[in-house]
C-alpha cells in the first residue's frame, strides 16, 4: 500500500549548509529531499523515545521495582505537605 504525500516543509538554509547537505545526500545516493527526511525522521524518533522511555541502571531498576512493590504509606508530615498551596506550577 502506498502513502500520497501531500504534506509539504519548507526550510530556509544558508548556502554553504545547503552545499554540505547536497554533498552528503549525493555521498548517500539519495535525493536531497529523501537525506534531509530521512535525518529528520531519524532526529524526530530519538527525541520521543527519549521523552517516553526512561533508561535505568540495574541497580535502580532494582530500586525503582522495590518502591513500586512497598509503596510509602502517607504520615502526617507528607500529609500536610501535600495540603500546603503549591509555590510553582507545572507547565505542559
Amino acid at each position: 500500500m502506498s502513502t500520497t504525500k501531500d504534506d509539504r516543509l519548507q526550510i530556509r538554509v544558508a548556502p554553504e549548509r545547503k552545499r554540505a547537505l547536497e554533498e552528503a545526500a549525493e555521498t548517500s545516493h539519495l535525493t536531497i529531499s529523501a537525506f534531509v527526511l530521512q535525518a529528520a525522521e531519524m532526529r524526530a524518533d530519538e527525541v520521543l523515545l527519549d521523552r517516553d522511555a526512561v533508561r535505568l541502571t540495574a541497580s535502580a531498576a532494582k530500586a525503582f521495582a522495590e518502591a513500586l512493590a512497598h509503596p510509602a504509606e502517607v504520615n502526617e508530615r507528607l500529609a500536610s505537605a501535600l495540603r500546603r498551596p503549591r509555590k510553582f506550577a507545572w507547565i505542559d
